[in-house]
């Protein structure tokens, strides 16, 4: 056999005109090796004669092993229970080749959609660096198939929530529709997903009816069928989030959305223009979006308490004041947040979502209509209080008193008040009323009690006669109040109720 040099020579002499003999002169060879290589249009290659291999009488069984779908540790036991006595590597590289020659080819059909008709959707899992601290973050994705723009959307949940809240983001993104949808086969779309057969999640169904698309399920362990969302990814992950980090979740999603204008930018590989660009043809093909963002799938209704607060995986949240004792929607974003949402769609608070247990997360601006409601009601009521008894000097040191024991809801007790001392007259009101400053009890049950007891001893004026002095039943009960106030005080409301005094030195 010549060598690869000689066969040069050989071939370039011959095309000289040079004779056989001749070159076999010249170079020394045999004049048939001359001739062999003037024959051959291919460089020589040392062929290594097939060494007669132990598993030659055994192929038979190791193809139909193959056939049938077994593994390749089951059918070297097979062989070895039947007197095989070669070496395991000798049968897995044999195995190897067997299963390769009987797999078929992993080609692809490359194809292109028409402006609007197809988007396609997925997501990845990563942990990510913010402040410091690992955090497991899912980018969802939404990709237009013709023009290739796309929208990234991150969360720290991966539930029917989460996900159906990622695809909403990209829809309202576009501010569009496409007809069609490509997807997956998690369960939160399809529930079951054989040959043709597919049985849908029924709220996913819901989702796409609301917003008019028409899902495709792509075919499982099949991830050339939504191609197009799955390669963006291996940019993402290549060129923004290896090797960074970020303060705090706020600014990953503003460099996330910044990243995001920049590769819409970008010359597409495939298309040769950029994706913002192109997008301009297919936004008048979209679908319109509904008015209102998608709500029923999940339909979780929260009672608003009187001092209006919902509670939520175990934590009370407040919502506007106006809302107190209706209904509301409550659902998580992104895994971190709690929106709290009117029947009507309209966003009515946001909190930062808190584990179990923890306390009650309450917005200050949610309670200053009602505070404001509260004082001008007071302040409406005090002016009342004021011209019926501010002669007498005991309105503004009630009011105020008054203001101080009934920190929450003064109004209330003032317009019990003013109902009680209505119907009696004003002389028995200024009386109760400086009772009420005389024992620091400025309640409405204290003033009531005051009235009762005056008009069950006062006796029935007679014509012409001064009216009776103002006096107290014995069967009243004294106040109980954790104040230092004289004996000398309790002594003048046992002698107003009717009781003789008592001696010097006696108790009674």
């Amino acid at each position: 056999m010549v060598s690869l040099e000689q066969w040069q020579r050989i071939r370039q002499l011959g095309a000289q005109g040079w004779s056989a003999h001749r070159i076999a002169r010249e170079l020394g060879l045999n004049r048939r090796t001359v001739a062999r290589a003037l024959a051959q249009d291919q460089p020589p290659r040392y062929q290594r004669p097939p060494a007669a291999s132990p598993l030659a009488p055994w192929m038979a069984v190791v193809e139909a092993g193959a056939r049938r779908g077994l593994r390749g540790s089951r059918v070297l036991r097979d062989l070895e229970q039947a007197g095989y006595q070669g070496s395991r590597a000798a049968f897995y590289q044999r195995w190897a080749a067997v299963i390769r020659a009987g797999k078929a080819p992993t080609a692809a059909c490359r194809f292109e959609t028409e402006a609007g008709e197809q988007a396609q959707f997925d997501w990845a899992e990563y942990v990510i660096s913010l402040g410091g601290i690992a955090q497991k973050v899912y980018v969802y994705s939404l990709l237009l198939g013709f023009s290739r723009r796309v929208h990234w959307f991150p969360s720290c949940a991966c539930n029917q929530e989460a996900v159906f809240e990622g695809l909403e983001a990209g829809l309202r993104h576009f501010g569009g529709v496409c007809r069609f949808l490509v997807i997956d086969n998690p369960k939160v779309f399809i529930q079951r997903h054989a040959g043709a057969e597919k049985s849908w999640n029924p709220n996913f169904v819901r989702l796409s009816g609301h917003y008019r698309f028409e899902p495709i399920a792509c075919t499982p362990r099949h991830p050339q069928s939504k191609g197009k969302v799955e390669n963006p990814f291996s940019h993402l992950e290549q060129l923004f989030l290896i090797e960074r980090t970020w303060r705090d979740w706020e600014h990953f999603q503003a460099e996330l959305a910044a990243f995001e204008a920049a590769w819409e930018q970008r010359i597409h590989g495939t298309t040769k223009v950029p994706p913002a660009a192109r997008f301009e043809t297919e936004r008048a093909t979209l679908l319109p979006l509904p008015p209102e963002p998608y709500l029923g799938w999940h339909e979780e209704f929260r009672q608003v308490s009187a001092d209006c607060l919902i509670s939520f995986q175990g934590v009370r949240y407040s919502v506007p004041w106006a809302y107190a004792g209706q209904q509301v929607l409550v659902r998580q974003s992104q895994g971190r947040t709690v929106l709290v949402v009117a029947p009507s769609g309209q966003l009515l608070a946001q909190h930062p979502l808190r584990p179990s247990g923890a306390p009650p997360v309450v917005l200050p601006e949610h309670y200053e209509g009602l505070r404001r409601r509260h004082q001008a009601a007071f302040a409406g009521l005090g002016r009342t209080f004021r011209e019926r008894y501010g002669a007498s000097g005991v309105a503004e040191p009630f009011l105020q008193r008054l203001l101080a024991q009934h920190h929450h809801g003064p109004e209330k007790a003032l317009r019990q008040v003013l109902d009680l001392l209505r119907a009696v007259p004003e002389r028995v009101a200024l009386a109760a009323l400086s009772d009420a400053l005389d024992f620091n009890l400025c309640t409405p049950r204290f003033l009531a009690e005051r009235l009762r007891f005056q008009s069950q001893q006062a006796p029935e004026p007679t014509a012409g006669a001064a009216p009776p002095p103002v006096v107290l039943s014995t069967q009243g009960t004294l106040p109980c109040l954790d104040v230092e106030r004289p004996l000398a005080h309790y002594g003048r409301a046992l002698d107003l109720a009717g009781g003789a005094p008592a001696e010097k030195g006696t108790a009674r």
